[in-house]
């Protein structure tokens, strides 16, 4: 590609000159007097040829407009003159211009000089290209490091969460403090959870999605929506960003192992819950069973007084001795309580007494002066959450 040079200069003589030299390398434009000079600063120009004592503006004048105008926007400035003096000099590399050429100069040299220049202005553009790549991936890393720290602060907040309302909405506040926002869905074999962070409750359209979606792939996109999908979890991105922008990758990459971590913690307190429930169902049970076995209890004593009382009342009829009654009367009631203690009841009771003592271990204690066995137990079970990295 060529670059555009103006050259400026009141001799027409010079400017064909000029002309001949190098309209093979750039594009060429030409100025008269200082004034249009300025005007074709408004255009973009890589290079000037100036002459510094033009018609209008002085070569001066236009060095120091030069010199005001940003960085990327400032043309190179070559300056041919016949005017050498020190102080003029001195003046215009003080105002930035790249080289000072005075008249009459030797055509090749001059030549060669721009042709520099020229290449120079390409390896310039050409390192800024790079700074801008290297500032942009910079921002880049930080904002996705920054996701990632987010991400982790998520993940630790999701092993306090209690209730699957509590998840729904840690998930849900975290994602919109990113702009982002979500409905999510958490489903066990028994209950369905929805929630949106607009409207609190999804809508039949976001419902319907869910419903469509939650068997099509860990990820689906469609326009500016995705969808994260998991065993017992979906997360519907409302607003994501355009996709191949460095912000879309950042968040799929994100988003894709939270959904992990959400379905891992969900599922592990849905089991906790479970457990509790098991263990609360087993303590009625273990009512019931005393009840029986007390009942139990009673009715064989009854029994055995009966017994006793009928055996004692018979006796008279077999003509035994006093000393003979009695030892009948010990050996049946000895034999009958000894069967009557060999029931499995009290060993079912035992069983369902300890199975309920395990399980209160299992549950999660805000007490912090529980015994170490319980703590380490605990600890067992929210070891089951997936960390996100």
């Amino acid at each position: 590609m060529k670059h555009n040079v103006l050259i400026a200069d009141d001799e027409s003589e010079i400017r064909n000159l000029l002309d001949d030299l190098f309209n093979q390398d750039f594009n060429l434009f030409f100025a008269e007097t200082g004034d249009e000079v300025i005007s074709h600063l408004q255009s973009s120009l890589d290079i000037i040829i100036l002459d510094m004592h033009l018609p209008g503006k002085s070569g001066i004048d236009i060095c120091q407009h030069v010199a005001s105008l940003p960085l990327e926007q400032r043309p190179s400035i070559v300056v041919v003159s016949g005017d050498t003096s020190d102080a003029l000099v001195k003046n215009a590399y003080e105002l930035g211009i790249s080289d000072y050429i005075g008249k009459p100069f030797n055509l090749v040299t001059f030549h060669e000089r721009i042709i520099r220049f020229a290449h120079d202005i390409n390896a310039i553009r050409e390192l800024r290209k790079k700074d801008k790549e290297i500032e942009s991936l910079a921002q880049t890393a930080m904002k996705q490091a920054a996701s990632y720290g987010r991400a982790l602060e998520l993940v630790a907040k999701l092993n306090d969460c209690e209730t699957p309302e509590d998840i729904m909405h840690c998930v849900a506040k975290s994602m919109q403090n990113q702009d982002l926002k979500i409905a999510i869905q958490l489903r066990s074999e028994q209950t369905v959870y929805s929630y949106d962070v607009d409207t609190n409750t999804c809508s039949p359209i976001e419902l319907q999605i869910f419903d469509v979606l939650k068997n099509h792939g860990r990820i689906y996109h469609f326009g500016r929506r995705s969808i994260f999908n998991d065993t017992h979890v979906s997360i519907l991105y409302k607003n994501m960003p355009y996709e191949g922008t460095r912000s879309f990758d950042a968040i799929l990459d994100v988003a894709a192992k939270l959904i992990l971590a959400v379905n891992s913690r969900f599922l592990s307190l849905v089991q906790q819950q479970s457990l509790i429930s098991t263990r609360s169902r087993l303590k009625s049970v273990l009512g019931l069973v005393t009840e029986g076995i007390q009942s139990v209890e009673r009715e064989r004593r009854d029994l055995i007084e009966q017994v006793e009382l009928k055996i004692g009342l018979s006796f008279h009829e077999l003509d035994m001795t006093e000393e003979q009654e009695q030892f009948f009367v010990q050996l049946i009631e000895t034999e009958i309580r000894s069967r009557g203690e060999s029931t499995n009841l009290k060993h079912l009771k035992k069983l369902i007494v300890d199975c309920v003592d395990d399980m209160v271990l299992l549950q999660p204690s805000k007490n912090s002066n529980e015994t170490s066995k319980s703590e380490s137990i605990v600890d067992s079970v929210t070891s089951d959450d997936i960390e996100l990295f």
